[in-house]
C-alpha cells in the first residue's frame, strides 16, 4: 500500500465514530503517522484513549490532546500542574 493511501486510510479510521477504543488506541502509536495528532485535537474521544494520548511520551500529542475542544480541562489540569515534564521526570 502507497504511503499516501496508507496515511488516509489511518485518518479515515481516526474519524471514524463507530471505531472502538482499542483501535484509536493503536492509533496513538508513533507508527500511524500523523494520524494521531489529528486525532487527539480534532475529535471526541473515549475516557481510554484520552489516558492513553496523557500518557503518551510524545509531547506533541499530548500537546494536540490538550487542544482538543472536547476534553474535560479537568482530565488535562494533572499534568499541567505536574512539576516535572509528564508523564516521566
Amino acid at each position: 500500500m502507497s504511503g499516501s493511501l496508507r496515511e488516509l486510510w489511518l485518518r479515515g479510521l481516526a474519524f471514524n465514530p463507530a471505531a472502538p477504543s482499542d483501535v484509536l488506541i493503536r492509533l496513538v502509536d508513533p507508527a500511524a503517522g500523523g494520524a494521531a495528532l489529528l486525532m487527539c485535537e480534532g475529535r471526541e474521544l473515549p475516557g481510554p484513549v484520552v489516558d492513553a494520548a496523557l500518557r503518551h511520551p510524545d509531547r506533541a500529542v499530548r500537546r494536540a490532546l490538550a487542544r482538543n475542544r472536547y476534553v474535560d480541562p479537568a482530565r488535562l489540569a494533572p499534568p499541567a500542574t505536574d512539576p516535572y515534564p509528564y508523564p516521566y521526570p
